[in-house]
Formats: C-alpha cells, structure tokens, sequence
C-alpha cells in the first residue's frame, strides 16, 4: 500500500511539473501529447510556402469549350421491342420455313505439310511415313531426293518440301 502512495505521489508531481513547464515555455498542447515546435523550423517554412503558392485561384478551360467536345464514346439508343398483338413485348416465335435445320459443317483446318526426314527411299510427313507413288492429301509422292520431295497433284503447280530441321549428331551407317 505504501509503495503504491508513493508511486501515485511521484507521477502527479511529474505531471505537475510538466504543466509548469508547458505554461513558461507556451507550447500548444494537444489533450495529452506535448507537441515541441521550434521556432524556426526551415521544413515547415517550407511548406507554409507551398501551401500560399497553390492557394491562388487557377485559370482553366471553360465550361464553354468542354461542352462542344464530341464524346468520344458513342451512345446508340436501346431497341424498342414492338408489342405483339396480344400487348406481350416477347419477341413473336419464328417461321418453320426460315429455320434451317441442317447442322452447321465445321470449317476443317489441315495442319501445313512438313517433311520431317528421310531414309531408304521413304519420307516421313507429318509424323506418317510414305514411299513413292503413295498419296498424301490429294498429292502423289513423285520424287525423294537427299534434302527434299516432290509432290504432284491435280493441281498445275508441283509442291516440293525440304527438310526443315537437319541434325549433324546422327549419322547412319548402310555398310
């Protein structure tokens, strides 16, 4: 009990002190928390400057001249739905006859040919391999050469693939 008499006496003589000393030295309080602020405080100096700097008022555009801008976004009115005869604004079901019914044929997407290697006569093109006058796609496999084939077809125009890819590492021996 005595300790704590003496320990509540000690700190109501430091708050004492500590009012005394606020009202010499005049510094601004706030509630509980001293605030020091020396006099010549170059950084808030600083900013008192900025502050009287942005307090005149600016010119800007007038009001005027933003309102004759054309909006960049275009704004198109909503459809109106007519109402069916019955006041319903459901959209009427369609005709039999404007239906088609046949599926839709996907649209098929060949992958390119590329000739991948060649060995005794035979050409691997894509990942299948072919000997002469086989078919491949709507071509006939007229020629292999050492770094190419030749293709014909219907077509006018021959096709020739080369090799896209060689590799120096392998070497095959026939001996």
């Amino acid at each position: 009990m005595k300790t704590f008499a003496l320990i509540s006496l000690f700190i109501s003589l430091t708050l004492c002190a500590n009012n005394e000393i606020n009202s010499v030295m005049l510094l601004p309080s706030t509630g509980d928390v001293t605030v020091l602020q020396p006099e010549n405080d170059k950084e808030l100096q600083w900013v008192d400057e900025q502050i009287k700097a942005i307090l005149p008022s600016r010119v800007g555009i007038a009001d005027g001249f933003i309102n004759s801008l054309v909006d960049p976004i275009k704004y198109t009115a909503p459809i109106r739905i007519p109402r069916n005869n019955n006041g319903s604004t459901l959209l009427a079901p369609p005709r039999l006859g404007s239906i088609s019914l046949a599926p839709a044929i996907p649209k098929v997407i060949e992958e390119p040919l590329r000739l991948q290697a060649l060995m005794n006569k035979s050409a691997l093109i894509n990942g299948k391999w072919y000997k002469l006058n086989d078919t491949v796609r709507n071509y006939n496999l007229a020629e292999i050469k050492q770094s190419s084939v030749l293709l014909s077809g219907n077509k006018s125009q021959p096709l020739i693939l080369f090799l896209s890819k060689s590799n120096h590492n392998i070497t095959i021996n026939t001996k």
